[in-house]
């Protein structure tokens, strides 16, 4: 049986492997970057160069690039006359963010009370025990992708491509403000708040989730506030 040609599209991609690592690359390195932002790694306000992003990766100038680009779109990183910095967030950035998130949180939360598979409530579990142990250590780091990771999870289960790339673009800003300031923050308060959360989400009580978020979105934001 003779074999069939590649399609256009195909041939095009295996001609091409270098587009395909470069792409990996660059979001390994948006991944990193973005870890290192929101964890408070780099600092707010910090001047982000591509030679020192690469060097900082072990990576070539070109993807650090490409990874802060992104992140400018993120709103992680903006850039002003004399370069690229990571965001510095006001008191209003902060009202005004939350009063988005507040809105996409709640659909977030009404669609994954909809897709309660077993799968998704295994991942939520896991994420709370690693916020569990954060907490028992002390550890800021860990605690604070532990939050991270939990909202993100219940964005993905919520199902909409569309949303998670809202949600996404976002709330980077947000993450990274608690990060750097997670010492205002009561951390089993937190915990609790996600405990809740994902226990009446697992029960696929719609209403009952919206409730939960939006006790959740007022408590953030009020300790948010009391930072400034």
């Amino acid at each position: 049986m003779q074999e069939r040609p590649l399609s256009p599209g195909l041939a095009n991609q295996r001609a091409h492997p270098l587009k395909l690592e470069r792409n990996l690359l660059k979001d390994r390195t948006v991944e990193l970057l973005r870890d290192f932002i929101i964890s408070g790694r780099i600092p707010a306000g910090s001047k982000v160069v591509e030679r020192e992003v690469a060097e900082l990766l072990g990576i070539s100038r070109m993807p650090a690039r490409d990874a802060l680009i992104q992140l400018e779109k993120e709103g992680l990183v903006v850039s002003k006359s004399n370069g690229r910095h990571v965001i510095e967030l006001s008191e209003r950035d902060i009202r005004e963010l939350y009063q988005v998130r507040l809105v996409l949180e709640k659909l977030a939360v009404e669609l994954a009370a909809q897709n309660t598979l077993p799968e998704n409530r295994i991942a939520l579990s896991t994420k709370l025990k690693e916020m569990q142990k954060a907490i028992a250590t002390k550890d800021r780091l860990a605690f604070t992708k532990s939050d991270v990771e939990t909202h993100r999870l219940i964005w993905r289960q919520a199902d909409n491509h569309h949303l998670l790339k809202v949600l996404n673009s976002m709330v980077g800003p947000i993450f990274m403000f608690v990060a750097s300031n997670a010492e205002h923050y009561d951390w089993n308060e937190t915990l609790q708040l996600h405990q809740d959360l994902v226990t009446c989400i697992n029960s696929g009580d719609t209403c009952t989730a919206v409730r939960s978020v939006e006790r959740h979105m007022d408590n953030a934001l009020h300790r948010s506030l009391q930072v400034f």
